[in-house]
């Protein structure tokens, strides 16, 4: 095994088992390390099938609570959402944006984290709901990165922590899908695409699982703090991204 192939893995590893105690973050991990190591063409559908592979391994521990009821209005908005952040992309200042949510996770979450606990919101229903999942989509179509709205949106909603992965991790794998068919009809998913991931597909389901483990190990508390950190480091490469 060559040095980018254990360093591929490695990154792999370690991405896989952050989502499965979280719920979330792989692509984050994976798109910042992996770049140093990978093609731009080839990065955005590996990143997309690994962590898809690494969401169906982890969501098997919270399946039990996963609701479509409850996601429904979330994918809803996150699939009309995605393909206009897209069609947006060409029209702003991307990296603006980027800075600007950048700036706003990580004084919220430095706030949230000094103070101890998150707000509670149980108002908006569905449609509030629907208007997360679109924002999370245009995020996720126009800069890549689609968990910090719906993942603190559930984080408020005073749900238990199994409710809120089963909920928003429910949403990132219908996005993946949506995200995945388009890359698939636009030729993206190549054949060195297809080995990266063939050699990665193993590592990233067992280390997930055993991310999931350490989820299980989580109070409430704790769950919630691993969220905060993971949303201010979303923050923080934003704002690298925009800078």
């Amino acid at each position: 095994m060559d040095l980018t192939t254990f360093l591929f893995l490695l990154v792999a590893a370690v991405a896989a088992f952050i989502q499965g105690a979280s719920g979330f973050a792989f692509a984050l991990i994976a798109s910042a390390l992996w770049a140093w190591l990978i093609e731009p063409q080839v990065l955005a559908p590996t990143v997309v099938l690994t962590s898809l592979i690494g969401q169906l391994s982890s969501l098997v521990r919270v399946g039990g609570k996963a609701r479509f009821a409850r996601a429904g209005p979330f994918l809803l908005g996150g699939v009309l959402g995605t393909p206009l952040g897209v069609l947006l992309l060409p029209r702003f200042d991307a990296s603006s944006f980027r800075l600007a949510i950048g700036i706003v996770l990580i004084v919220y979450c430095a706030l949230m984290l000094r103070r101890g606990g998150l707000p509670r919101f149980s108002g908006g229903g569905r449609i509030a709901d629907a208007g997360i999942g679109t924002l999370s989509g245009i995020m996720g179509g126009a800069t890549g990165i689609s968990g910090p709205p719906i993942v603190l949106w559930c984080a408020v909603r005073g749900w238990d922590k199994e409710t809120q992965r089963a909920t928003f991790q429910t949403f990132f794998v219908g996005i993946l899908l949506v995200i995945l068919a388009f890359q698939v009809a636009n030729g993206l998913v190549d054949a060195r695409c297809l080995r990266l991931v063939a050699i990665a597909a193993l590592p990233i389901a067992l280390c997930s699982w055993l991310g999931s483990l350490a989820f299980g190990r989580l109070s409430q508390e704790g769950f919630q703090r691993l969220i905060m950190w993971l949303l201010l480091a979303s923050g923080v490469a934003l704002v690298a991204g925009g800078v």
